[in-house]
């Protein structure tokens, strides 16, 4: 769920916001021109912050596993101690000046002593005693101070960690297993509101270097890659030049490479070391699992972070190959016609990119409904893939949901951002490519949102801290309760769940503590456009794990700039409102008020509240299982106030603060306020509707609205002195009545899941499709969702053109009129027939002979990949990456994988003495496809029959 992404018009048009991993021969698959060496996989870390602890402790050096520590402590603060993958952090404080700490522990024959004082850290490895032919280590030593250069060590080492205070900093030495040591000082975070988790890249310990394999990620939530900081950082790390490309590199170097660009994958939504469903349905292997794939991985990754270091320059196939050996050149084919058909790299709005559009497009006409940032990423895809479009817009102005309205008044004037308004998250968004190519400079939203009472005056800290801290206690109590409850999550919401809990554990009896407490819900209303009594307890934050991770940021000068940017050349027809849409074999036809177009394919793009109310008539209807979902899903609301001010009156260091309700149906109503001084160009101030308030919104007067709005504002401000002057412009939005939105975003409503967004996203008879935040399952509710939807089906059309021109490949069109394909997989393989391993298998129980087909089912996921981390005496839960992979395989060839030993040995087994290649859930074909629905309907007269 995104804070603020998509959302509402107003009253004159204005929208609200809304492993196996390689070996020595795979680490050689690269020769690199440059070594990234940012973020070593295996490392000894120093981590500075301020302290202000005292001595008298005396701390015990822990091994991995080993028992913990005990201190004697005094001092302003308690002893922390938290555990993560079997990592220990101790707090502990030295006098100035002095060695405060010399620890040695064995692990193996290894013996490591850690010394830490006030004016450095130093590491010695002991030699192993009676070892022969074991070298005698060196020495580490590093200043405490803000910046600390990179030493290195070829020792082994315990995997450990230990947190110390040098001086005023608190100094924190990871002594990881590994052979290489890294230290360096990261600046310490401040202190945020709680939103939706963003996600960290961390890398699993692991032996390097002898074994040559490369770590893999610990968790599908994680991700810290940062486009700018790392471009700088790969500079720096530059090892001469491109004339020295075919120089030898170290082993070393070349991994730390692969792991850079790893992460530079991770972060673009591929997972780090297995294949997605897009590249399995792709064949960019010849089969799936094998060294080949690992190859591939590498291949893929290096072509991404090749591209992300300049997306102001076309990447060619031959640049890539200057770092690729000769021997993979045709996985550098496969990974870089994947990428560049699928719009992952040489996209965008760069001068080089757009030349490369091609002059005549003759390829299969496509309609697109719609001319938002969904319909218009098609559009812009499509058309550097050579294909005919056409968008058709209702409104008289592109951009849909994202609104721009200039405000000016004499002098004074602004941009206001009356839609989507936050690009949630830099690491890794297509909007931030925009930004680069473009020179945007993009402001960074500050953490820092000071509450004020309904009085005026400021929430009493030690209250605000408090009630915070119980707040993200019930979240975690809740996310507890859902996994202990799994079966009846799905049909119970999430704002019940929490009232009852909050109710029962006391918490919020006071009206001080209350209203905190409603300030919080309506803010977790307004992230999810949606009564939080109406959100799904199992699936309302489902997307979490994929959130882009960064900076949540504003465009100075408004969203329109992308959508103008977006809108260069694409042929546009406005004021064309869609009432039909017919498909067939041949082709389809789009019907407005007063036209009808009719081409190959069609895009709808409109917004789910437009499909709920059925006010697009399709003919054939659509399958039964994408009605249901679109009835299934959520779509909420969230309006805004915007005012024009004839000057600042507020905090211009400021960009949000908050303001408390007595009335808890009240708690959404200008809870929130946003400031665009910065950014606007003016004196703009925002106020947000959110919740049972959005909802009344719609009936309030413009002048009633202002008028609350202005009595909040004095009431905060005129007790400080500070005169608060009348606004010179308003405009108040109205997203539920807009008949072209009706609504703001999606979101997982009780009874639904994040499996509808799936639905929502497939394609019907391969002639109509569908695109937009509601359909992408990943980054819902988002600006970016939006337009990776629309790079997502233009890909989809293209192959499904590319399908109908080949007559050895003939288009097999599925009928899924009962249910979605995907839904009936997912359900079947709830009760599968035998389970070994990751594997699972159905077949029909009707048909007895061994040599009778059933249905593989391959879980590709390391078992540690699902492991849950305590942080101070609670557990996050760490959602792994759901990847299923699928063949047919005959009953007798099931049970023979069942007495194997482990998976490995059955994936091998599979591939290479069963011939079977596994696919995606499309990929069963003709034969696997009958063998599904014949199950399915066997278990439905089963269950349907008496006996």
């Amino acid at each position: 769920m995104a804070s603020e992404d998509l959302g509402p018009e107003s009253e004159e048009g204005a929208p609200g916001d809304q492993t196996q991993k390689p070996d020595a021969e795979l680490a050689n698959v690269l020769v690199l021109s440059k070594s990234r060496l940012t973020n070593e996989d295996h490392h000894v870390e120093i981590d500075a912050s301020p302290a202000l602890y005292k001595k008298d402790m005396v701390p015990g050096f822990c091994a991995q596993n080993g028992p913990e520590s005990t201190y004697e402590w005094s001092g302003k603060e308690d002893l922390k101690s938290k555990t993560m993958d079997n990592e220990e952090e101790h707090v502990v404080t030295p006098e100035p000046e002095s060695v405060v700490a010399s620890e040695k522990t064995e692990v193996g024959l290894a013996t490591v002593v850690v010394s830490v004082s006030t004016k450095h850290i130093e590491i010695a490895l002991q030699e192993p005693k009676c070892v022969e032919a074991a070298e005698a280590p060196d020495v580490g030593q590093v200043a405490a101070s803000d910046t600390v250069s990179e030493i290195t060590k070829e020792t082994e080492l315990p995997e450990s960690a230990l947190l110390h205070d040098v001086g005023q900093k608190s100094v924190r030495v990871i002594v990881q297993q590994t052979k290489t040591v890294d230290v360096e000082v990261p600046e310490k975070q401040k202190r945020k509101r709680r939103q939706k988790a963003t996600a960290n890249f961390e890398l699993e310990e692991q032996e390097a270097g002898r074994r040559n394999k490369r770590p893999s990620r610990q968790h599908s939530k994680v991700s810290t890659y940062d486009e700018s900081a790392m471009d700088k950082v790969m500079e720096e790390q530059i090892e001469g030049s491109s004339s020295r490309k075919g120089a030898k590199r170290k082993h070393n170097s070349v991994i730390r490479g692969i792991e850079t660009e790893a992460m530079v994958a991770a972060a673009l939504g591929f997972p780090r070391d297995s294949l997605t469903e897009e590249e399995i349905a792709a064949n960019v292997v010849s089969v799936v699992g094998g060294k080949e794939q690992e190859n591939y991985i590498v291949v893929r990754n290096h072509i991404l972070a090749a591209w992300r270091e300049n997306v102001n320059v076309w990447l060619e196939q031959e640049t890539v190959m200057e770092n690729i050996r000769s021997t993979h050149s045709k996985l550098v084919a496969s990974a870089y016609k994947f990428l560049l058909f699928h719009g992952y790299i040489n996209f965008g709005v760069a001068p080089t990119i757009k030349a490369r559009f091609p002059a005549e497009r003759n390829k299969a006409k496509v309609i697109i409904v719609g001319a938002g940032l969904a319909g218009l990423g098609a559009a812009r895809h499509l058309m550097a893939l050579g294909h005919q479009v056409i968008v058709l817009e209702g409104r008289q102005r592109p951009g849909g949901r994202v609104y721009t309205k200039r405000m000016e008044v004499d002098s004074i004037h602004a941009a206001a951002d009356l839609g989507g308004s936050v690009v949630t998250g830099m690491h890794g968004n297509p909007l931030g490519v925009f930004a680069r190519q473009m020179n945007w400079a993009m402001h960074k939203i500050k953490d820092l949102c000071p509450i004020y009472q309904p009085n005026g005056q400021p929430a009493v800290d030690e209250v605000d801290k408090k009630v915070e801290a119980q707040f993200n206690q019930l979240l975690d109590t809740c996310s507890k309760w859902r996994e202990e409850n799994e079966s009846k999550s799905s049909y119970i919401s999430l704002g019940n769940i929490m009232e009852f809990l909050r109710h029962n554990c006391g918490m919020g009896t006071i009206p001080a503590e209350r209203q905190l407490f409603d300030w919080h819900f309506a803010n977790l209303e307004y992230a999810n456009a949606q009564l939080l009594t109406n959100l799904s307890l199992s699936d309302w934050d489902q997307d979490d794990p994929y959130e882009m991770g960064g900076d949540h940021c504003f465009l100075p000068g408004g969203n329109v700039q992308l959508i103008e940017v977006l809108c260069e050349n694409v042929p546009i027809l406005y004021g064309k409102t869609v009432k039909r849409i017919r498909y067939r074999d041949g082709g389809v036809k789009v019907e407005t008020a007063d036209e009808t177009f009719e081409g190959e394919m069609v895009l709808c793009t409109v917004p789910l509240g437009v499909l709920k109310r059925n006010l697009i008539s399709f003919e054939p209807p659509l399958p039964q299982y994408k009605v249901d979902a679109i009835q299934r899903l959520g779509f909420g609301l969230l309006n805004k106030v915007v005012m024009l001010f004839p000057k600042v009156f507020w905090d211009g260091h400021l960009d949000t603060f908050g303001h408390l309700e007595e009335d808890p149906h009240k708690r959404g109503e200008y809870f929130m306020f946003y400031s665009y001084a910065a950014v606007a160009g003016g004196p703009l101030l925002v106020a947000l509707v959110a919740g049972e308030a959005a909802i009344a919104f719609e009936s309030t007067t413009p002048v009633e609205a202002v008028t609350r709005v202005m009595t909040i504002l004095r009431g905060i401000f005129e007790p400080k002195g500070i005169k608060v002057p009348n606004p010179v412009q308003t405009v108040c939005t109205r997203w539920g009545s807009d008949h072209l939105c009706f609504g703001s975003y999606s979101n997982v409503a009780v009874g639904a899941s994040g499996q509808d967004y799936d639905i929502m996203a497939e394609s019907v008879n391969h002639r109509l499709f569908f695109a937009g935040e509601a359909t992408i399952r990943k980054y819902p509710a988002t600006m970016h969702g939006a337009l990776l939807s629309g790079y997502r089906e233009a890909a989809n059309m293209a192959r499904a053109a590319l399908a109908r021109l080949e007559p050895s490949k003939p288009e097999r069109i599925q009928s899924r009129d009962l249910h979605s394909y995907s839904t009936i997989l997912v359900d079947l393989f709830k009760e599968p027939d035998l389970v070994f391993g990751n594997f699972s298998v159905i077949f029909n129980q009707q048909v007895l002979d061994p040599s009778s087909l059933a249905i593989l089912r391959v879980h590709m996921i390391s078992p540690d990949k699902s492991a849950n981390a305590s942080v101070d005496g609670t557990t996050e839960i760490f959602v792994p990456e759901q990847l299923f992979l699928y063949t047919t395989v005959t009953r007798q060839q099931a049970l023979d994988l069942s007495r194997l030993d482990n998976d490995n040995e059955r994936l091998q087994h599979l591939c290479l003495n069963f011939g079977v290649k596994l696919v995606g859930r499309k990929g069963l074909g003709p034969e696997g496809d009958t063998l599904v629905f014949t199950i399915k309907s066997d278990r439905a007269a089963k269950k349907a029959s008496p006996h």
